[in-house]
Order: C-alpha cells, then structure tokens, then sequence
C-alpha cells in the first residue's frame, strides 16, 4: 500500500481539527518500517514542533491512537513510544492554535514546562494540562499510554478570576484533589466505552467529559489554593447553570437570572465581568455551542430552524453570521459536511 493510500484513509489532524464528526483508530504500523516516525508526525502531530528521529526511531518507531474529535472538541487514547516536541512564540503566531489538552497518564511519564512557568511531571494516574496558546516543551519519555481531552478555552477560563494561570499549577492542583481519580477512571474507559456508542452517544460521552473535567478542575483549584470569593463562585456556577437549563427560552436575560439566583441585575453584571465575561455574551456563547452540537448529530433530520430555535436563537441572518463568526462556517455548512462525512466515513483518526 504506498503512502497516499494510507492517508487517504483517516483524517488527518496535522490539518487541525475535522469539521465533522470523527471515530478512528490510526497505527504507525500501517507503514513501512524506516517511515514510521515521519507517518506518524506527518499525519497525527499539531501544535508541536518534533525534532527529526534518532536512529532507534526512525528504525522501529511505535504508536496508535483512538481519536474521536469533532468541530468543537476532541478526545484520544494514545500508546507511543516517546518523543519530545516545542511550542515557539512563531508557531503559536503562524497557526494561532490555542488547544488546552488534558493529558491522563495510564502508563509512562510525561515532562514538560510552560514560558515563565513551572516545570511539571505526571506519571501514571496524574494529569498534564498543555496550552498550545503559550510556548513551551513536552517530552513524552519512553514508551506511554494516556487518555487526552480537550478542553473548551472559554469554558475553562470563566472559572478563573483573571487570566488561565499557569497550567503546572492546575495540574498539581488537580493531581492533589480527591475527585482526580474519580474523573480518571471516568476518562480510563474511553476508548473502548466510545467504540460500543452511535456516534451521537459518542458526542455526548465527549459533552460530558469535557464537563467532567472542567468541573474538576475548578473544585481541585480552589481547594489547592484558597478561597477565591465562595459566594461570588457559587453564584457564578448557579447562573450558569441556570442559562444552560434555559437556553430555548426567548425571553433569557440578566433581569431572570438574577432574580433566579437571588441578587441584583448590577450584581450580576459585576459577577460576570470578573470573569471577563457579559451576561449576553455567554448565553449568546453557549446557544451557539449547543446549536453547533445539534447539528453535529449525524442523524439529526431536523430544519435547522427549529434546532436554532430549541437553543434560543430566533433570528436566522443574525444567527448564521454569529456562528460563522465563532465557528468558520454557517449551520448548513456544518451539517452538510456532516453529511458528507457519513456518507464517506473512513472510521479513522488521531493526534497528541
């Protein structure tokens, strides 16, 4: 089977992520020998910079991954053998990737460090967190095996007052919490719960993954370091909250969901704006997102009228130009490459 057969046959996410709905399993071993270490950079690898094999690489370099990713998130199950790569301030401006991986540690050791951060280590049962959105190097020592999530930037950085802090800091707190083995098992079962999904399961399994871990995250960080305003935090996730269970009612605003979740409309609106946020901005943010989710579903026979409507969107211009904005394509767009992928669905996928 020669080289361009072989890519032909999954997708590849050197591209960045697919616009559809991807379930795939990718192997160095499906090339030949002296070129599976460049198979596997070539076709798997992003948001790193991977220096060129030593000998022992470029002779019998190793590794598979289980990927299943979407538009909006993505999720793999990783066996390699190890390697290192960089983050430049050049990559980072030429592709303006800004990726927040969750990497789980089955077996191995992962080392790595951020600019003007702190050195990290995870080793099985602990967790890394890397920002493409800042420079740094990973090294994956010796053969591994982990479990990555991705995680949504601008759901990670509402539980943050100020900017993300230094992802070392949120792994150890997060490798010290007590939920951490909670959200590992969780994380553990993938690949093979997601093999037994319909791929709109699969969707929701990573939905609520990513959930998972964010909701971790924010619980392990706050413990570790400190009470950062209790109440403002507990109101903060009640409002959330209550926007998500909302999101199909047109009449959602600051005026409801403070009167829901007891304080004042000026209250609210200082509660957001600490984390950078605006009342309308985040209901508009997650309609959208739940929208885009929607039409993920390969199955969905639905106009897409009435699933904008189901999230709250009413106005179609507008809607198709705010998810274009935030997304890079309209609703039909989406679903119509969604289709595509159904129809011409290779089953494969990867990337670390």
């Amino acid at each position: 089977m020669d080289d361009l057969t072989r890519r032909q046959q999954f997708y590849q996410f050197s591209k960045g992520r697919p616009r559809a709905h991807v379930f795939q399993t990718v192997s160095s071993i499906d090339a030949p020998e002296r070129e599976r270490y460049n198979y596997w950079l070539k076709s798997v690898i992003y948001n790193l910079e991977v220096p060129r094999p030593n000998a022992a690489q470029q002779r019998d370099f190793v590794a598979s991954v289980t990927s299943l990713a979407t538009l909006s998130g993505e999720m793999h199950h990783v066996e390699a053998d190890g390697y290192e790569g960089i983050r430049t301030r050049g990559q980072i401006r030429a592709d303006g990737g800004e990726e927040l991986a969750l990497l789980y540690v089955l077996d191995g050791r992962i080392e790595g460090s951020h600019e003007h951060g702190a050195d990290a280590v995870a080793g099985p049962g602990e967790f890394y967190l890397f920002d493409a959105a800042r420079p740094g190097k990973v090294q994956f020592c010796g053969r591994h095996s982990m479990i990555q999530i991705d995680l949504s930037r601008p759901l990670l950085a509402s539980i943050f007052t100020g900017s993300i802090p230094d992802p070392a800091l949120i792994g150890k707190a997060l490798n010290s919490s007590r939920l951490s083995g909670l959200l590992g098992a969780h994380l553990a079962q993938f690949p093979k719960k997601a093999t037994a999904l319909n791929p709109m399961e699969q969707l929701g399994l990573l939905d609520a993954s990513e959930a998972f871990a964010i909701t971790t995250i924010e619980t392990a960080f706050t413990s570790a370091y400190g009470d950062r305003g209790s109440r403002n935090e507990g109101l903060f996730a009640a409002a959330q909250r209550y926007i998500r269970l909302n999101l199909g009612k047109k009449t959602l605003g600051a005026e409801e969901i403070a009167r829901a979740i007891g304080c004042s409309r000026a209250s609210l609106y200082r509660l957001f704006a600490t984390y950078h946020l605006t009342v309308n901005g985040q209901i508009r943010e997650l309609r959208l997102q739940k929208l885009k989710a929607l039409l993920e579903s390969p199955d969905q026979l639905v106009p897409i009228s009435v699933l904008a409507e189901r999230c709250g969107l009413f106005d179609t211009p507008n809607v198709n130009r705010a998810f274009r904005h935030r997304f890079g394509l309209s609703p039909s767009e989406l679903r119509e490459s969604q289709s595509s992928s159904a129809d011409g669905d290779t089953g494969q996928k990867s990337r670390e």
